[in-house]
């Protein structure tokens, strides 16, 4: 395995109901919650490294440990390419970036908004920007500015949509409205402006010279959703969307039971594709695991008779294992 190799980190608050769980706190939206931090290898579709933690945990603080621990399982698996670490402004922080860096990977994270950021967009060219792959009103362009204290080579990349003044809003609380600078929002509010434009920041220390380069690292961040699927499908098909006892051993070692659950679907259908896109853990179960059968006795011998498509099925996927015995360790 010597392609690119993409993990992609995240974390997701599980609600609970009791505030007598162990390592369950008020996290910042006001849920009593845990917080799983989870380390997805992208094109394996598997979870390399996960933690159960509280609900203010810090991801900035937590990856930095999973970061290793991520590189050594994705090399102890045989691969060998290039390395490319990605996170949202969840995981902006120095030492991450350095950490990342230190083990000969490259890095994608989001920056939040601040002022040296805005002073970096004001000063764009317009003939700077580019437009984006895949995405109507939308342009990237690099700015000149540098995360202080960042390692050697990083650089930041700025994407912008432009919205119509009619589905801005004055309200603090808008998503979108956030995303927009506040003296532009300003101008579009008071009717001065018909359009603004909304941005968000991406911190790189791969090279980007050319702008088809640019524009490629930018779809490439704005499609990383597998992490996000992985999340949804453990919820609902392996129950991680609860913790159901009072000990934390226990919840870690559910949450692991729901992750384990999601890694043998991936697995599964490594061996016997359902289709050219994964399958849910559900779809996997009903397709692969539920399946018919008939058990006869004949002789002393036992056998299952499955029907004619369950049969070709497994007989795939028996094929495809003895391909690849001389693959496996002796």
């Amino acid at each position: 395995m010597s392609g690119p190799i993409t993990i992609d980190l995240d974390a997701k608050d599980i609600e609970v109901f009791s505030t007598r769980k162990e390592q369950v706190v008020r996290s910042y939206k006001g849920e009593v919650s845990g917080r799983v931090h989870a380390v997805h290898w992208a094109q394996a579709g598997t979870v390399l490294v996960a933690d159960l933690l509280d609900g203010r945990s810090d991801g900035r603080t937590v990856s930095t440990a999973q970061i290793s621990r991520a590189v050594d399982a994705v090399r102890a698996a045989g691969a060998g390419g290039q390395i490319l670490f990605q996170g949202d402004s969840g995981y902006y922080a120095g030492k991450v970036a350095e950490k990342i860096a230190a083990r000969q990977a490259l890095f994608r994270l989001g920056v939040p908004r601040s002022r040296p950021l805005w002073r970096a967009v004001a000063a764009v060219h317009e003939d700077d920007w580019i437009d984006a792959v895949d995405y109507p009103n939308a342009q990237v362009a690099m700015l000149d500015y540098v995360p202080a204290g960042w390692p050697e080579g990083t650089g930041v990349m700025a994407h912008r949509v432009r919205y119509d003044a009619a589905v801005l809003s004055a309200d603090p609380r808008s998503r979108r409205s956030r995303t927009v600078g506040k003296d532009q929002l300003a101008l579009v509010l008071d009717g001065l402006e018909e359009q603004a434009y909304a941005y968000s920041f991406i911190a790189t220390n791969r090279a980007l010279d050319l702008d088809e380069e640019t524009a490629a690292a930018e779809w490439e961040f704005r499609r990383r959703t597998r992490i996000e699927e992985l999340f949804h499908d453990a919820a609902h098909g392996a129950g991680l969307n609860h913790l159901p006892s009072a000990s934390h051993q226990v919840n870690a070692m559910w949450m692991w039971g729901a992750l384990l659950a999601y890694n043998l679907s991936a697995w599964l259908q490594m061996l016997a594709p359902l289709s050219v896109a994964r399958r849910r853990i559900a779809t996997v179960r009903r397709l692969l695991i539920r399946r018919a059968a008939r058990w006869t006795a004949t002789a002393r011998r036992h056998e299952l008779h499955f029907t004619a498509q369950a049969g070709e099925l497994i007989a795939q996927t028996l094929a495809r294992i003895r391909a690849h015995r001389h693959l496996l360790p002796t």
